[in-house]
């Protein structure tokens, strides 16, 4: 894959993955409200935050959240414009500042798809930045800051669930499921019903996410039906556990997985013949 295929379907799913939030948080500022659970009256009270508190206040208004919440929006619409365009660095660095801007301003209540979503806009800057100044090699920095994110947060989670003896039992998922916050009814049903299901999908699921790695030395086609897998994966925790940003911000590291799967083929294929 090349360096502009690859910044064109990367900037792509990660405009829907900015959306996305964005709806998410426009929907979700009451939270933000001096009387919401992230309410900035109570959160300026950490010692590290305490002075200029009435620029921070300014700084970190709902209004001020909205208006960036705004600002991303329309910057996701321009990186949804086809093929690379001089549009393309500007809006992903509006991003990337935006997601900087959200964790200052929040400092919990964020996800592993704001992290994804964070270094993906890191490798679109890049991206755009390498291709615009006609500098291969710092564009070939994005593709690897993101597929080197991915090839690491996966097996980071099948590795922290192995360590688990809740997910090697097989129990991971009822207790999941059961849920208010991420659960589904029947699917806790299925899985309290067959629980030698569980386990095996348990040990599917360590398995996999420990094994990601290997994507980068396999096959193209064979990477694409792997990269394939988890996708449905995403799709499967979207659909059962609400996890929708996961689908977008995750997906958007797979152009770069494939490009780094393609650059680390030939280069072993260069040193092997």
């Amino acid at each position: 894959m090349g360096l502009a295929t690859c910044l064109g379907v990367t900037k792509v799913l990660l405009a829907m993955w900015v959306l996305l939030s964005s709806a998410e948080w426009l929907q979700n500022l009451h939270l933000l409200r001096d009387d919401g659970l992230l309410s900035w009256k109570v959160l300026c009270l950490r010692p590290s935050l305490l002075r200029s508190l009435t620029l921070r206040a300014r700084l970190y208004s709902v209004r001020s959240v909205t208006a960036v919440l705004l600002c991303r929006i329309i910057a996701a619409l321009a990186l949804l414009l086809p093929g690379a365009n001089h549009a393309d660095l500007p809006a992903s660095l509006l991003i990337l500042v935006s997601c900087w801007y959200l964790s200052r301003r929040t400092l919990f209540g964020g996800d592993g798809s704001d992290q994804m979503g964070m270094v993906v806009a890191l490798g679109v800057t890049l991206m755009s930045t390498g291709l615009a100044v006609n500098d291969p090699p710092l564009a070939w920095c994005g593709v690897f800051a993101i597929a080197g994110q991915a090839t690491l947060a996966y097996p980071a989670a099948g590795i922290a669930k192995l360590v688990s003896p809740v997910w090697r039992a097989g129990v991971a998922l009822p207790g999941v499921m059961n849920t208010q916050s991420h659960g589904h009814p029947a699917a806790a049903r299925i899985a309290e019903n067959w629980p030698h299901f569980s386990r095996s999908l348990c040990w599917l699921i360590m398995v996999t996410e420990s094994l990601f790695p290997v994507v980068l030395l396999l096959r193209h086609d064979l990477a694409i039906a792997s990269l394939a897998c988890f996708a449905i994966f995403h799709l499967a925790n979207a659909y059962f556990m609400g996890l929708n940003g996961f689908v977008w911000s995750f997906l958007a590291t797979y152009p770069s997985v494939l490009a780094a799967n393609s650059s680390i083929r030939h280069f072993l294929g260069s040193v092997h013949p």
